[in-house]
């Protein structure tokens, strides 16, 4: 019996091809799901929006008081993300203290982690980014 595969240039590119139609469902899933009242723990007009922006357009880290607001709002519509830790693993860090941190002051929250929040929130559009070719 002989099974017959394709080559490995054919098997990355049926790969790429099925990521890149699988990302196209999520992005088009993502204009669809539900809406939330916005934050009212803090008036946010008192601070700057650029901890909304991109990092080439200006983006500072968010002031704690942003960092906790946003993050109690959205624990509290999300219970499966109520804890610490369960935002923590969300957002890829290794430790519950990080976030605890970061609402506190304490640290700074590094921008692909304020980023992902963003996009996970609709705050922010996820960025398509443009492939130049296939180099191997």
């Amino acid at each position: 019996m002989k099974i017959s595969l394709p080559g490995i240039e054919q098997q990355k590119n049926i790969v790429f091809e099925e990521s890149t139609k699988e990302a196209i469902t999520i992005l088009k899933k993502n204009l669809k799901v539900d809406r939330y009242p916005p934050q009212t723990e803090i008036d946010e007009t008192l601070f700057s929006n650029s901890h909304l922006l991109r990092e080439r357009e200006g983006w500072e880290a968010p002031p704690p008081d942003v960092v906790g607001a946003y993050f109690r709002h959205f624990q509290q519509l999300f219970p499966d993300y109520k804890t610490d830790k369960k935002l923590s693993e969300l957002l890829g860090l290794s430790s519950d203290r990080r976030i605890r941190e970061f609402k506190q002051g304490n640290r700074k929250v590094p921008f692909n982690v304020w980023r992902h929040f963003l996009i996970l929130t609709g705050r922010a559009p996820q960025d398509a980014i443009k492939v130049f070719g296939f180099l191997g």
